[in-house]
């Protein structure tokens, strides 16, 4: 020790002695004195370290000492005023206290923050995260206090950079100790037991190792984030593909720096996972191999990834444990669970089927902690997930046949095939339900107003194949719920649920073909309409048959409103684009005041034209919709062409042989009431009221039998 240093030891020591000599209100007036110069050096030390202006005088003190110093002293005065109270020494008491504390946090802050950099140069990247962690804490508690603001946001500042310094020295250190490499099919794992160098090649004091940098991680909060990236890799990589293919290669290297783990470097395997393409024995043999492969997988995890790692990450491990499996149980329960599942519902009172899955978690908890027994979950609701396997086989089969490109059509209703629910339950079947044979003269051929008491007979259409399939599914399934547990009975009626929105997902694909397929649009319009006629009494005979829970809660009919609306989107875009062009071919019939000129001819031409349009949209429809519906759609589409002509009618006034003439011309839309507006039938012919579905046509006759008469 030198002259100066003891000098200065003394200086204190004597200072001390007086300090405790005073009384109780000059050792408060020396405080308060104190205080403000430790937090003017304070604050000067803050802001010259930080404003590189920074002084060998400031470099070398300390204010966190000297705040340490202050404290002693604040302990000794609070002694003092605790045996003599008084309102007045109290307040100043407290007063210094508040000053205190905010000055030794903002030194202590200042402390952690100026350090940082060595530490991370040392390769201390432990205690810098700790020191980053405590340093945004006292800042939490700077906020609260009575203190300037200027070096106050300078060390908010500083706290800023010198996280963001830390984080990212701990990406690049996360980055070198474990790396996925991924070289055409090959995928490598990569993990190093100690980094020695920065990314200067600035060599550390100290390596940094896998528990150093799991420590740091967690102290900022990033270790999760960085663990779900590590799971996705591991799943996508490496758990999955070998659940589906456990024969492909799969090796492990280690040394004393590091070890590897690689996937597929001598070949895939080209074998396609199909477990019903296999049999009992075959599929069994595959757990076990999966089994066999994923071991050695977790196994790395926890003797490579976390090496030498003591117990305090062990909640990180316990974490990217609980992850890997609710990762890969999806596909656990579709390809392994789901075809363990005998086709018989008898054969499930054997629990054998299970132990090969079984056996695979026992391994795998082994390895990886995990809280959530799914297997043994399954194996004690097997008849659940029996069930669960049939809803799943039976709403494949519907999505193979909604997305078929098969384009036949069936009739149904009338003289088309019975499948018709409410008919069955209420005895009406249209008109031929009043001689019970219920099939000619149905409903879709006759006249709504002559149909008295067939209100609830579907009318005869054309709709698909895929239509009629989904209904024989809805009512074959919905039979399944008969006798059968409310659970188990529950999952059949959502199956069926399920089927109809798979035709409401489906359908929309289909909106480009819609707008310019008349016929396609009319059969979607069909199969949405027969749709909700099933859907109206679905279940309905066999709901004495459910379990009590279900009767009053399973339902289709909330499922109506939509397929209505999807019902009229499938039709409108062809019926518009329709529309446009008969405007579009009738030309100079959409202007006023051109009957006058000698333009009959080009007038004659684009009337037949536009007629034609609607006579081949009718064509179509008349063959594949409803007589209601098609009758509709037919006055849609007329009224079009008769109501332009009406006003073009109305605003003549000519001689007896220019009427005659107009007459003439406008015969070929006269002729649609001929040609369109009949129906035909077993019995013969009826002409439909064409006003009925026209509402322009009685404007036109009044047009006609005016220039027929001659008058205005």
């Amino acid at each position: 020790m030198n002259r100066s240093q003891r000098r200065s030891r003394r200086e204190g020591a004597d200072s001390d002695q007086s300090f405790e000599k005073q009384n109780v209100t000059s050792q408060l007036t020396t405080l308060e004195r104190l205080v403000e110069e430790a937090r003017a050096s304070t604050y000067e030390a803050i802001n010259s370290h930080h404003r590189d202006f920074l002084s060998i005088r400031v470099y070398t003190h300390d204010p966190l000492d000297e705040a340490a110093t202050l404290n002693d002293k604040y302990e000794t005065t609070s002694t003092l005023v605790a045996t003599n109270p008084s309102p007045d020494l109290i307040e100043r008491l407290d007063n210094i206290g508040h000053s205190l504390k905010a000055i030794v946090r903002m030194a202590k802050t200042h402390a952690n923050l100026k350090d940082i950099d060595d530490q991370i140069l040392h390769g201390e990247i432990a205690v810098c995260a700790s020191s980053i962690v405590e340093a945004g804490e006292m800042l939490n508690e700077i906020e609260d206090m009575r203190v300037s603001q200027e070096p106050l946001q300078v060390l908010h500042g500083q706290f800023v950079k010198k996280r963001a310094a830390v984080r990212a020295e701990l990406e690049y250190l996360s980055d070198e100790m474990v790396r996925v490499v991924e070289t055409g099919c090959v995928h490598e794992l990569h993990v190093t037991y100690g980094v020695t160098s920065n990314y200067d090649n600035v060599p550390y004091e100290n390596a940094v190792t896998l528990s150093d940098l799991f420590f740091a991680m967690r102290e900022l909060d990033v270790v999760r984030t960085r663990a779900d990236v590590l799971v996705t890799a591991l799943a996508e990589n490496w758990l999955l593909p070998l659940l589906r293919a456990p024969s492909t290669p799969l090796s492990v290297s280690r040394t004393k720096l590091g070890a590897s783990m690689s996937i597929g470097a001598f070949g895939r395997s080209s074998a396609v996972f199909v477990p019903s393409a296999m049999d009992h024995d075959q599929f069994v043999q595959h757990i076990v191999d999966v089994q066999r492969v994923w071991t050695t997988v977790l196994q790395f995890v926890r003797d490579d990834l976390f090496h030498e790692c003591d117990d305090d990450h062990a909640d990180v491990y316990a974490y990217m444990g609980q992850k890997l499996w609710a990762r890969v149980w999806p596909t656990i329960h579709d390809e392994l669970l789901v075809p363990l599942m005998p086709d018989n519902v008898d054969a499930l009172s054997d629990v054998q089927c299970m132990v090969p899955l079984l056996e695979l978690e026992n391994a795998w908890m082994e390895v990886v902690p995990i809280a959530e027994l799914r297997v043994r979950n399954a194996a004690r609701s097997l008849l659940q997930t029996y069930v669960s396997k049939r809803r799943s086989d039976l709403l494949t089969t519907v999505a193979s046949i909604l997305a078929s490109d098969d384009a036949n059509v069936v009739v149904v209703g009338g003289d088309g095939p019975v499948i018709d629910v409410l008919a069955e339950h209420t005895g009406k079947g249209g008109k031929g339900g009043k001689n019970g044979k219920g099939g000619k003269g149905g409903k879709g051929s006759m006249l709504p107003e002559e149909d008295a008491d067939g209100a609830l007979h579907f009318p005869r259409c054309s709709i698909s194949v895929q239509a009629q399939l989904l209904v024989e599914f809805a009512r074959e399934t919905i039979g399944f719920a008969q006798g059968d547990g409310s659970r188990t009975a529950a999952t059949y009626v959502h199956a069926v649920r399920d089927a109809f929105s798979l035709y409401r997902c489906l359908m929309p694909s289909q909106w480009s073909i819609l707008s310019v397929d008349a016929k396609r649009a009319f059969i979607v319009f069909n199969d949405c309409t027969f749709l909700v006629h099933h859907l109206t009494a679905l279940g309905h005979g066999l709901r004495e048959h459910w379990p009590r829970e279900l009767r009053a809660s399973a339902t289709f009919v909330d499922l109506i409103a939509s397929f209505r609306t999807l019902a009229r989107e499938s039709m409108s875009p062809v019926l518009q684009r329709t529309r446009d062009g008969v405007i579009r071919e009738l030309g100079l019939w959409t202007q006023k005041g051109w009957l006058n000129e000698n333009v009959l001819d080009d007038a004659e031409q684009r009337l037949v034209v536009a007629c034609g349009c609607v006579a081949q949209v009718a064509h179509t429809a008349q063959a594949h919709l409803p007589s209601r519906v098609y009758l509709t759609v037919l006055g849609l589409l007329a009224d079009v062409v008769v109501g332009y002509v009406a006003k073009r009618l109305s605003e003549c006034v000519v001689s007896d042989t220019k009427a005659r003439a107009l007459v003439r011309l406008v015969a070929p839309v006269l002729a649609l009431e001929s040609r369109l507006f009949v129906l035909t039938s077993g019995t013969g012919q009826t002409r439909a009221p064409v006003a009925k579905y026209c509402s322009e046509w009685d404007g036109l006759q009044t047009q006609v039998r005016r220039l027929s008469m001659g008058t205005k």
